[in-house]
């Protein structure tokens, strides 16, 4: 079976490859054979970054080196209703754009080529000359095409990959933090290219004071820590009992505990904070609105997810547990190199605690 989907995977891919022509005939006036992009002056420019927390935050990154590579363009962000509020203050709210159907992730999400098509055409009327798809996937290729730009960057060897009329190369083995730097890489030919890992991060901006939550939770004033037993799939996630473990050790030490997660989470959450007599919930709550509790915590636990690389980004202390199903190497949170550690799913918990309590 296995030798099987690569061969299935080989025919869709030259099947897709006989639109073409369609394709080519749809496109802007020499879309697929235009020179180099270095030396373009779009009107209008979109980043398409719809993936989920993580991997968007390292996309908008990119959103101030643009800004000042385009200074008289428009530039917009596409991305996910969940992750607007990470646009917060870089970009003006009605130059981000939700688009739910652009789907990142199978495991999580329904795919509708309908919708992605009538999605492009909703938006189509902003007439983007530049699109930067940052999402790298089929459904971002074809999205990104629909939006029928004048020119196209992507991810070389993305699914769908040739409906972009350019394509930036993505070395394998490097912290994903890289993969937006390196897809606008063509856009900023001689200049020294830059990375997340070598710059001071533009953290996410809380879209209300700390105070306007905390005080609902009775937390104004006091210390208290976050624990986000979520993630992506559930691989991911370290066992309950250990983020109970962990919660009681620093319950202990007089600090108070807040359950961090999705709406989709409740349950998950719900689990934890009845292991934990007195935690708070915060579950379903927007994103912004969970940055300002980060913002004021002590510290942060949490699997490999977006709300690890937020916390580390926003110099929380941060504990980010990782079991096996990603590698620390390409997936690390990065920020203050004190405050953020990494464990595996068989640390001790009172190592973990303590990485905390410091």
């Amino acid at each position: 079976m296995r030798g099987f989907v690569p061969i299935l995977r080989s025919a869709l891919s030259q099947a897709s490859r006989a639109a073409w022509p369609v394709a080519a005939a749809w496109a802007r006036k020499d879309y697929f054979s235009q020179g180099h992009l270095a030396g373009i002056d779009p009107a209008t420019v979109a980043l398409v970054a719809c993936h989920w927390i993580g991997d968007t935050f390292w996309a908008s990154q990119v959103a101030p080196i643009l800004a000042d590579r385009f200074p008289r363009a428009g530039l917009y962000a596409i991305t996910k209703p969940l992750c607007v509020d990470l646009w917060h203050g870089l970009l003006p709210p009605e130059r981000v754009l939700a688009a739910a159907e652009v789907t990142s992730d199978r495991r999580r999400e329904t795919v509708s080529w309908k919708a992605i098509r009538r999605r492009a055409r909703r938006l189509r009327g902003l007439d983007f000359e530049l699109v930067i798809d940052l999402t790298g996937n089929r459904y971002s290729a074809f999205f990104s095409f629909l939006l029928r730009p004048r020119w196209c960057l992507g991810f070389d060897g993305a699914e769908l990959g040739w409906l972009y009329s350019h394509r930036a190369s993505i070395p394998a083995g490097r912290h994903l933090s890289e993969q937006p730097f390196r897809v606008i890489a063509p856009l900023l030919a001689g200049r020294e290219m830059p990375f997340a890992h070598a710059l001071p991060l533009r953290p996410p901006r809380p879209t209300c004071a700390p105070e306007a939550v905390l005080g609902p939770l009775g937390l104004i004033g006091k210390r208290y820590h976050v624990l986000a037993p979520g993630a992506g799939w559930a691989a991911k996630r370290w066992r309950l009992e250990g983020f109970a473990e962990v919660g009681r050790i620093l319950q202990g030490r007089g600090s108070a505990i807040v359950v961090v997660g999705s709406a989709a989470e409740q349950g998950l959450c719900q689990d934890l904070a009845g292991r934990l007599g007195g935690a708070s919930l915060f579950v379903g709550r927007p994103l912004g609105q969970v940055l300002a509790l980060l913002l004021a915590a002590e510290g942060v636990l949490a699997n490999d997810s977006g709300i690890a690389h937020v916390a580390a980004a926003m110099d929380r202390r941060t504990a980010a547990v990782f079991t096996g199903a990603t590698d620390p190497e390409l997936c690390r949170p990065l920020g203050h190199k004190t405050l953020i550690r990494v464990f595996q799913g068989d640390a001790p918990t009172e190592q973990i605690a303590a990485h905390l309590l410091r």
